[in-house]
């Protein structure tokens, strides 16, 4: 009776301890804005700034030096690449983007004319019940697009309103990133330390899947956004449709969000190209489903094949709460939150139902120490066998 009694006194401490940190992320998801852009930052960063790492002369003598130029000269490229975008890509951008505002409530009304006439024409093979019913969705479906993005709009807003805060936690945005970047091994350790020496290894786990988990889904993410976008701006492009631009970014951005941001980016660029060439709504709609169709078949399972392993409705419901709770923010970080929630609790349950546990010996590879020598696909498994794969890379 005794070890059943310590299993399930077990699961308690861990669904209380996984929902006091998401009672505490939203107590303090004001000032976790910062934070937030720092992490993604140094996750792109990371691996470009090993890369130089592994290739600065000298390194094996002064480690502490090559990563340190390293980290400067990744900041160098990324302050270069910022300027010139906001010298050259910005100013169309922000153009483009105030004539699409100003425009809106003409291109729905002009969207919803087309519809119209569509349907008039098409009147003797639809029934008048379902012509009605085509009829209402169009009307409102403007003023429920609006009144939705405006909706998400004002609770992202309402999340990060600390004005305060936000410019006390971007100016020291640099400062976090270099340090993140250049003692990330310290910081690991230091987390870990608070620990007894029983859980420390169980805790070296845990960081090792949460940052797979979060790594693989924000790489993934941007990745697939900038493809998508990119694609998406050739194509409109090509077929010399209006607000190229800004529909390209509309679509890149709603890539972030998983299952049903790609659908919801490829509205706007339908509405517009209703609203002013009609004629061309084929070959628009052909563009976003051949978008979707290159990224489903061939982008998705190299690249955001491991990011996510939770069934798509339970994103869904995510994605619904995050965005009621923490507007935009809860809509794009709601996933990989759930995702690293479920993969640190599969591994206690298989820790704690497995009759032993073999640790390795206190290993510690790119500075993460790993147990888990298992093979059963979760998030786990993945981080530590990109672990190994790392160290003989190195090596």
């Amino acid at each position: 009776m005794t070890a059943p009694i310590i299993k399930v006194n077990r699961y308690v401490w861990l669904i209380a301890g996984v929902a006091a940190v998401g009672v505490a992320l939203y107590m303090l998801r004001g000032a976790l804005f910062p934070f937030i852009l720092g992490g993604a930052l140094a996750y792109i960063m990371h691996p470009l700034v090993t890369w130089l790492e592994k290739r600065m002369p000298g390194r094996n003598r002064r480690p502490v030096l090559a990563r340190v130029l390293s980290i400067f000269i990744m900041f160098a490229v990324m302050a270069g690449l910022l300027a010139g975008a906001l010298i050259v890509v910005l100013p169309p951008v922000v153009e483009q983007f105030r004539l699409f505002i100003d425009s809106l409530p003409v291109l729905i009304s002009d969207a919803r004319v087309a519809v119209e006439n569509w349907n008039r024409e098409l009147s003797g093979a639809i029934p008048e019940e379902i012509r009605l019913q085509i009829q209402e969705a169009i009307q409102n479906a403007g003023v429920v697009l609006v009144g939705a993005a405006q909706g998400i709009m004002v609770r992202t807003i309402g999340v990060v309103s600390g004005a305060l805060t936000i410019v006390i936690g971007l100016a020291a945005l640099p400062l976090f990133l270099y340090y993140v970047l250049k003692d990330r091994e310290k910081l690991v350790d230091g987390m870990v330390s608070v620990f007894p020496p029983g859980p420390r290894v169980h805790a070296r786990n845990v960081i090792t899947v949460v940052n797979h988990v979060f790594s693989s889904y924000v790489r993934a993410q941007l990745l697939l956004g900038l493809v998508v976008g990119v694609l998406v701006f050739i194509g409109l492009t090509l077929l010399g449709v209006k607000f190229a631009i800004i529909l390209a970014v509309v679509a890149g951005v709603f890539e972030l969000v998983p299952i049903i941001g790609p659908w919801l980016g490829a509205i706007p660029g339908i509405v517009v190209v209703l609203a002013t060439s009609p004629e061309k709504f084929f070959w628009v709609v052909l563009v976003y489903f051949g978008v979707q169709l290159l990224e489903n078949s061939l982008l998705v399972p190299r690249i955001q094949s491991r990011a996510l392993h939770v069934h798509p409705v339970l994103i869904l419901v995510v994605i619904i709460v995050g965005s009621e709770v923490a507007g935009l923010w809860g809509v794009i970080l709601g996933p990989p939150l759930v995702v690293a929630g479920k993969e640190v609790f599969d591994y206690f349950v298989e820790e704690w139902s497995s009759t032993e546990i073999t640790p390795l010996a206190d290993p510690e590879v790119n500075g993460e120490h790993v147990l888990r020598t298992d093979q059963d696909g979760s998030a786990a498994d993945q981080a530590v066998a990109d672990d190994e794969q790392a160290q003989v890379a190195s090596n």
